[in-house]
């Protein structure tokens, strides 16, 4: 038996009443059991001694162990075979309690200490814990094994047309995490997240300790003149039962003044209890989006005194609102506090590897997305780290979060048990959040790649009533998308649209729509030459691609553009909204962020997707209303300000000079829209026009300005895109390697 000299070092001394936590981040080694007979030789025992290799910290395997973590057939090894790791530590003798906690493991983990099995866990980004204090020893070192697999599926559902089978879509997705095997180079095809990337702690405690986390229910009246916050507590007892007082104290957050309290006598008994509280605020301050008003929240703290131990207690931070998803055959619809919210909004998924997302580069993004115009996220098809949706909650950014269920999965009772779990524990996390506004229960079922129209089976019919169950129990308080992209459905009403991009044809052809919601559109584009200069294996791939970035750029500008703009001016008539696909690539690739994975904009030609933000997504816009000739002029006011009398300009010219300018006032009330003026001009189809707007408010000031270079011509769809892709790097690679 070992034990390290660090080890030695950070042997604690533990009193019963001031006992210092016990970080269990560094000291592990690891192995994997290649030939999958670990728990037949009994890794798991003290004494068994192997090839241990240490590891300087706890992370992804792949970005322990992998020279480019990102694409690589090499990286399939690392999914092939479970890895064992094994820690040692040493403990006092005067523990009442303790509780071993991990806080990520990816993704699924069986766990014992000293021999004894504790049990077993599935997921990637949720708490789970085991209470050890009798298992403990202060004689010799503790010893903690844990045994991780995330393995690869093997099973596909091919679609067929004739004789051509069509693997997209095909994996059943046994895994319940969204960051892996999307098969069509969404996600890298050899990429699969694996490892114990999240703190592992021993807390000591009293014998009464909170259960992963206290959850908070606001539910506000009408009037907005009043809310009730209901408090629901798990606390643990290890002993006999006893009596306990209750406090709770609720307070404006960063303030020292109570707003209002509970404090109540509770019966503690042994095993887990449900402790609750429910405390009314008057004239409450609501959380809204950073473009409707303040961002409001509260703090919570828990107190539990008990005879002859030492107090426990548990903060939790939380907003006060109302929201409401209005879903009819002619809407699909967000209220916030019982005033619609217009979604600017993109999707986001910033790394493959979350671990590798710091505060820093979340604020980062989120300010940049405020920057330009974006007042709400889609997580798509994962979970984020906790400071994500803190930042969220502070900087009012409202977030529609998806579960992981996505496209094909199996079709057995046995996996539909996992999958509502799951989606129930995703909502037990985050639903303290007052930025989430909504929850997605599955993202693209049924898809066809064939383009025919979405059609899901019986049995995932049935899963998304289960799945909806499961929301409206653990969160009654916020809708559901059941299945997004299923347009028709009242328990969905959105849209995915890729006309112009996935899908053939061109920007244009969405001219003549009216969609309610969308949630997904978008174009891909790769990173500048200079960004790749690092990553040689890409650079080569898409040689002939580089020399012409900007020309791809230029077409995710015109498509982002255009397709904000038709939404703007459709506004509640009956567009409610739009996620553009995505925000920011989540790997060093080509994909469809705004910004690349590095964090620097897509902006060269004529200025890329940051320069459709700036022209289209602000709360405040002027839009020609146009395919190939001009159609009518608007303006669009997201904010709850009254704008008032404004004026609107055009100039339109072609190389000649000008050919047509003018202004118009009109009347720009708060969160609405107004038709100006409409065109009835003839172009000439051969000629490049460029229109300039302005929208000047009475004091002259200006409120938006607008640009459309060549505006009646759409730019062609670019030349083998979407179907050319390369699996071994995961991207599209237009007209890359083609034979001229």
């Amino acid at each position: 038996m070992r034990i390290t000299i660090a080890l030695l070092l950070s042997m604690l001394s533990i009193g019963a009443a001031s006992a210092a936590d016990l970080d269990l981040a560094s000291g592990w080694r690891i192995t994997q059991d290649v030939r999958n007979f670990g728990e037949i030789q009994q890794w798991f025992k003290p004494e068994f001694e192997a090839d241990w290799q240490p590891i300087d910290r706890l992370d992804y395997l792949q970005l322990l162990l992998a020279k480019q973590p990102y694409f690589g057939r090499e990286l399939r090894y690392f999914n092939d075979s479970p890895w064992w790791y094994r820690q040692e530590f040493a403990t006092s003798a005067s523990a009442r309690g303790a509780t071993l906690r991990f806080e990520g493991v990816d993704c699924f983990a069986t766990v014992w200490l000293n021999g004894q099995l504790l049990g077993q866990h599935e997921g990637y980004a949720d708490l789970f814990e085991f209470e050890v204090a009798t298992l403990l020893r202060t004689d010799r070192p503790n010893v903690l094994v844990v045994k991780v697999s995330s393995p690869w599926d093997h099973e596909y559902r091919y679609q067929s047309e004739g004789d051509r089978k069509y693997p997209f879509f095909a994996v059943e997705r046994n895994l319940l995490k969204g960051s892996y095997e999307h098969a069509d180079t969404f996600v890298q095809r050899d990429v699969n997240p694996i490892g114990i990337w999240r703190p592992v702690r021993l807390i000591y405690h009293d014998e009464v300790r909170t259960v992963i986390r206290a959850a908070v229910t606001t539910t506000l009246d009408e009037s907005h003149r009043q809310a009730d916050v209901k408090l629901d507590w798990p606390v643990a007892l290890v002993g006999p039962a006893e009596d306990a007082h209750l406090t709770v104290h609720i307070r404006e957050l960063g303030s020292k003044r109570d707003i209002a309290s509970v404090s109540r006598t509770v019966r503690l008994k042994g095993g887990v209890n449900a402790l609750g509280a429910t405390a009314v605020l008057r004239s409450p301050k609501l959380w809204d989006t950073w473009d409707h008003g303040s961002q409001s929240l509260y703090e919570a703290t828990l107190e539990l005194d008990r005879p002859q131990a030492s107090k426990l207690t548990e903060v939790v931070h939380f907003g006060v609102r109302s929201v409401e998803l209005r879903r009819s055959a002619d809407e699909t619809r967000f209220f916030i506090n019982g005033r619609p919210l217009y979604v600017r909004g993109a999707t986001y998924w910033p790394d493959l590897y979350m671990s590798k997302m710091s505060r820093a580069r979340y604020e980062r993004d989120i300010q940049a997305a405020i920057r330009g115009g974006i007042n709400a996220f889609r997580v798509h098809v994962h979970t984020e780290n906790p400071e994500f949706y803190a930042i969220c909650d502070r900087m009012g950014i409202a977030l529609v979060q998806d579960n992981d269920l996505t496209w094909v999965f199996p079709q057995t009772d046995e996996f539909f048990a996992r999958a509502e779990k799951h989606f129930g524990v995703v909502i037990d996390q985050l639903k303290n959040h007052p930025s989430i506004v909504a929850w997605i229960a599955m993202n693209e079922v049924g898809i066809d790649p064939l383009g025919g129209p979405q059609h899901r089976s019986p049995t995932e019919l049935a899963l998304g009533s289960q799945l909806l169950a499961v929301a409206h129990r653990e969160d009654p308080t916020r809708p559901v998308i059941e299945d997004s992209m299923e347009l028709n459905s009242l328990q969905s009403g959105d849209r995915h649209d890729y006309r112009g991009s996935l899908d053939e044809g061109s920007y244009f052809d969405i001219f003549d729509s009216r969609d309610k919601l969308v949630t997904e559109f978008g174009a891909d584009a790769p990173p500048s030459a200079a960004a790749l200069q690092d990553l040689p294996a890409v650079t080569l791939r898409l040689a002939d691609v580089l020399p012409r970035v900007a020309e791809l750029h230029d077409y995710q500008y015109r498509l982002l553009k255009y397709y904000m703009e038709h939404y703007r001016i459709q506004k509640y008539a009956p567009n409610a909204g739009y996620f553009q696909f995505m925000w920011i690539d989540f790997s060093p690739q080509s994909f469809y962020g705004v910004y690349d994975y590095w964090g620097g904009a897509k902006t060269e030609g004529l200025g890329g997707g940051l320069r459709a933000m700036m022209e289209s997504n602000q709360p405040v816009g002027i839009f020609m209303e146009h395919n190939a000739r001009p159609v009518a002029l608007h303006a669009v006011n997201d904010s709850l300000t009254d704008l008032g009398n404004v004026v609107a300009r055009w100039r339109m010219s072609t190389s000649t000079g000008v050919i047509a300018q003018g202004s118009q006032r009109a009347r720009l009330g708060p969160d609405s829209h107004v038709r100006i003026r409409d065109f009835n001009m003839a172009v000439n189809a051969d000629e490049k026009y460029q229109v300039v707007l302005d929208l000047l408010a009475a004091d002259g000031k200006t409120l938006a300005h607008n640009v459309y270079d060549n505006a009646f011509q759409a730019q062609p769809r670019p030349e083998g895109y979407a179907d050319r892709m390369d699996d071994e790097l995961g991207m599209r690679l237009w007209w890359a390697g083609q034979k001229k």
